[in-house]
This record gives C-alpha cells, structure tokens and sequence, in this order.
C-alpha cells in the first residue's frame, strides 16, 4: 500500500501540536532537491533531514536534485536559526550541537575548496580522487567516493 503525504505545503506551514509550535520550511537544493527542516521552537529542537548526518559524509543525490551550493546554504541556515542550546536531529545519527553542525560545513568547505583547486588545474575525477583531498576526515566519515563524485561533478560543471 502507497502511503501519500497527508500535509503537504509549498513555502512553509506551521502546525499546532500539543501547545508546540513547529514551523517547516523548504531549504535550497542540498540532499535532493525536496530539503525541508523543521523546527520545533518551544522545545529548541532543529530536524535537519539528510542534509546533515553524523555517520557518514554527505550525501548529494544529484540525480534527485541536490547540490553542493544548496548543501552549503542549507547547512548555513540551520547555523543561523540554531543557538547554543539547540538540539539538533540529524537525518541519520545522534542528537547534535550548532557546533556540530558548523564542522560538518566546514569539511564539506575544505573539501570543496581543494577540489575546485584541482579541478581548476585541469585534474580528472580520477586523478582529484587520487590526491585524496578528504584524507583527514575518512577515518571520521568513512568512505568519501559518493560525496567526492558530487563535489567533482558540481565544481567541474562550474568551469
């Protein structure tokens, strides 16, 4: 049996459950190109969706829709709505801070900083893959292939 989205919304709804006031709202293209977060304000509570994980390195289906631009912005307005005590529920993984929220982007830049470096120096996929520019995050976040293909598609594509 197909299940079908009982609420379904455009720009933004904010719905009243339980005294809560919990506000989603769509976010640039950054998993796929269908992000909400929602925002459980009462409680201080952010869900981020897939957009952010505490297992792996991203995910940017680009066949969906995702980007690593809307990844970037997504993960920048998560950073501005939350605040110190913030909880942050990720889309796979457990509870998190702003700050983990902020070194999630900030290895997602470094990342993407060095690939536009070799992609601005004329390198292959394979050759970018090679010089293995997510070296000190892998032991972290594990195996980089799919987040590094996305990243080198993007950034390639830009040039």
């Amino acid at each position: 049996e197909v299940a079908l989205p009982v609420l379904t919304y455009s720009d933004t709804a904010t719905i009243h459950l339980n005294s809560e006031q919990v506000h989603a709202f769509p976010v640039p293209p950054a998993h796929t190109d269908g992000d909400s977060f929602i925002h459980f304000r009462g409680s201080n509570v952010l869900h981020l969706g897939d957009v952010f994980r505490t297992v792996a390195f991203p995910v940017i289906d680009t066949n969906n829709g995702g980007t690593l631009k809307g990844t970037i912005d997504a993960l920048g307005m998560a950073i501005g709505l939350a605040g110190p005590e913030t909880k942050i529920i990720p889309g796979h993984g457990v509870v998190s801070s702003r700050e983990d929220v902020m070194e999630f982007r900030d290895m997602i830049l470094v990342v993407a900083d060095r690939v536009r470096t070799l992609v601005a120096e004329g390198k292959t996929y394979e050759e970018t893959a090679a010089a293995n520019p997510t070296s000190e995050y892998n032991d972290q976040w594990g195996d980089p292939t799919r987040f590094l293909t996305a990243v080198y598609q993007e950034l390639s594509e830009d040039q």
